[in-house]
């Protein structure tokens, strides 16, 4: 049975379809325990099958031939304000702590990469079959080993609360794509290896600043801090293509990091540019208006003189190191005015937009910025010269083109007031006003540094020109019937 099925083709006399069905097959159970609403416990677990994963998939428990994972979680709580010592304290109304650790697995790695298939080929008269994939039969679950720990406290009747918590996450067994030389026939081979790990810290508060008869001020609170880091990684590293650059993933650097030279500048006369001896990986040599690339290492773990590969390096990641928002809200009688703040902090973006309009390689309408492209011998700045075709590599993948993504942002601010029941023939009414996007605080040269281009990893903190979101004026009537 397929789920598509296409015209034969008059070259291969054939009729081909795909079917990309999976299964998952879960038994699972969970276990709470309270006592004196003081001491908490959770278990749970669960044996989970999926066809995703090889016949002869690693660490598993096979049952009827199918291999089955085995994962768990538990967590302990203590309400500390429920303990006699604390009965006299009555302004503290909830005190808990809590840890917890578990274990998860992951197969999105597609439904065929375990399983042996083949596609059709004609070569003259000759009509066969071929293997379409490089099938790994031990392909096996991603575990994803969380641990956490955090402190729940409200005070003078909630009035005042906060939660703290600090988190790690290890990913061992990582479902990979691993390159294959060209002799394979294959591009990649689906695999298990190497090992990501997350740390991190949340902070949530909530408070009522001011509680009069007639005027209200609430603040809510929010800020994270992560950390991601590649410690283990299957070969020397992990590089993959995207328009304008490439993402590497290799021990020491952020998971999905941008990789690239690093630029530091243009040489602005031919005695600066002969001074550095440098060439490009074509043998050319660097003059002046060329981007100046720093020399990193060569095939001998030195600088060589030659900007090439080994000179590429992790430049920067999407994963911003802290983001989080707060809302302040204001009501009097029956007016409210809310203001909600985000912000994030930390991450880089990939300015695909700017590249293309900059890049001077060929015929193509560029950016006004260009002006400032390097014209005569001692000319002073940041924008190479302009060559066709680029031979030197000037506009290369490398920090020229990542930019700070850090930025602060007005999100949203809304003015209501609530009718009086005894002006209306409805239930209730309310007439608003709201603003959207209404101001952002950013060095980011893009249009929006808050956009998403794709859900896919690789693509995270690309901007390939999206629409940028809109500033918005609402005015509007809620009516309760």
């Amino acid at each position: 049975q397929y789920r598509m099925l296409q015209d034969g083709t008059a070259n291969l006399r054939e009729i081909g379809g795909e079917n990309r069905k999976w299964t998952w097959l879960s038994f699972y159970e969970n276990l709470r325990y309270a006592y004196k609403d003081r001491y908490l416990a959770t278990v749970s677990l669960s044996f989970d099958g999926s066809s995703r994963v090889g016949d002869n998939a690693a660490n598993t428990i096979k049952a009827g031939g199918v291999p089955f994972g085995l994962f768990y979680s538990g967590g302990l709580g203590w309400r500390i304000s429920s303990e006699s010592f604390l009965k006299e304290a009555a302004w503290i109304e909830e005190l808990k702590v809590r840890v917890s650790a578990g274990q998860t697995g992951n197969d999105d790695i597609g439904e065929s990469n375990a399983t042996r298939y083949y596609n059709a080929i004609k070569f003259r008269e000759t009509v066969g079959l071929y293997p379409a994939t490089l099938a790994n039969e031990e392909l096996t679950y991603e575990r994803v080993t969380q641990l956490n720990a955090g402190v729940d406290l409200g005070l003078w009747g909630n009035r005042f609360t906060v939660s703290v918590d600090a988190f790690q996450s290890t990913t061992n067994d990582m479902l990979i794509y691993t390159p294959l030389e060209a002799y394979f026939g294959y591009g990649f081979r689906p695999e298990n290896g190497g090992q990501l790990v997350n740390k991190g810290w949340e902070i949530s508060t909530f408070a009522r600043l001011v509680n009069g008869r007639n005027f209200k001020w609430d603040v809510q609170a929010n800020v994270s801090g992560i950390q991601n880091e590649i410690t283990e990684i299957k070969g020397d590293k992990l590089v993959v293509d995207i328009p304008g650059g490439q993402i590497v993933n290799m021990t020491g650097a952020a998971a999905n990091s941008f990789y690239g030279y690093i630029f530091e500048g243009v040489y602005s006369t031919t005695e600066e540019a002969q001074a550095s001896g440098l060439r490009n990986n074509r043998n050319f040599p660097y003059g002046a208006g060329d981007a100046r690339f720093k020399d990193i290492s060569g095939p001998n773990g030195s600088p060589d003189g030659i900007i090439n590969e080994f000179d590429k390096t992790s430049i920067g990641n999407a994963l911003p190191e802290y983001f989080g928002g707060l809302n302040n809200s204001f009501t009097y009688k029956r007016w409210n005015l809310s203001a909600f703040f985000q912000f994030v902090s930390g991450n880089e973006v990939f300015n695909y937009v700017r590249f293309k309009n900059e890049e001077m390689t060929g015929l193509a309408n560029q950016s006004a910025n260009v002006l400032n492209r390097w014209q005569y011998e001692g000319h002073q700045t940041d924008v190479p010269r302009a060559l066709w075709n680029d031979p030197i590599g000037n506009s290369n993948f490398s920090t020229r083109w990542i930019e700070d993504g850090s930025y602060l942002r007005i999100k949203n601010v809304s003015l209501s007031y609530t009718v009086p029941n005894e002006f209306l023939a409805f239930r209730n009414a309310q007439f608003y006003i709201t603003a959207n996007n209404i101001f952002t605080f950013s060095r980011y040269l893009g249009y929006d540094p808050e956009f998403g281009y794709s859900q896919q990893q690789v693509n995270q903190g690309i901007d390939y020109g999206l629409t940028p979101q809109p500033r918005q004026f609402i005015v509007g009537i809620k009516l309760g019937l």
